[in-house]
């Protein structure tokens, strides 16, 4: 059995004393769910550089190996049009950044845009569409068969079945 928990995102700065009070608090929070070595830790980072992942290193100090840490790198959207066949491998890989034996996947969330009451269709459709689109892009793009299981929903999904079993 598997439950998630959607912790708020760590805050780097702060401009006064109360936003850095809150920033504190969002830490030990997140830190407590972190400690615990019975945590999976699903790292969501934005898919740019792998260099600049900050919530990775987080994650890292409390789990060196990356047993329990699988990286997401979220909105692979924003990413298609700076991937080519020269360097869609090297991206997916993290161009040498990422720790080898470290589980992640690229993927696009569904989204709507602010002020729309509900969703435009139901959201396990929207789930459906992005992962049919971010792992046709990968394709159109050159990604190895090597890297296509590492990118879309459904594959994370898959992975997770597959760990929660263990």
């Amino acid at each position: 059995d598997m439950q998630i928990v959607d912790l708020p995102g760590f805050r780097d700065f702060a401009t006064n004393q109360t936003k850095q009070r809150l920033a504190d608090e969002i830490e030990e929070l997140d830190m407590t769910f972190m400690r615990d070595p019975r945590n999976v830790m699903l790292c969501v980072e934005q898919a740019g550089d792998a260099a600049t992942m900050s919530s990775l290193a987080r994650c890292r100090n409390l789990d060196p190996k990356f047993e329990r840490t699988v990286l997401i790198r979220n909105k692979l959207d924003k990413y298609y049009k700076d991937l080519t066949p020269d360097n869609v491998n090297k991206w997916v890989d993290g161009y040498g950044d990422l720790p080898k034996h470290l589980p992640r996947f690229a993927l696009t969330l569904p989204f709507w845009q602010d002020g729309m009451a509900a969703p435009p269709k139901p959201f396990r459709d929207l789930v459906k569409d992005m992962d049919g689109e971010d792992r046709e892009q990968m394709q159109r793009r050159g990604l190895s068969e090597k890297y296509m299981k590492t990118i879309g929903f459904n594959n994370f999904a898959a992975y997770m079945e597959k760990k929660i079993e263990l």
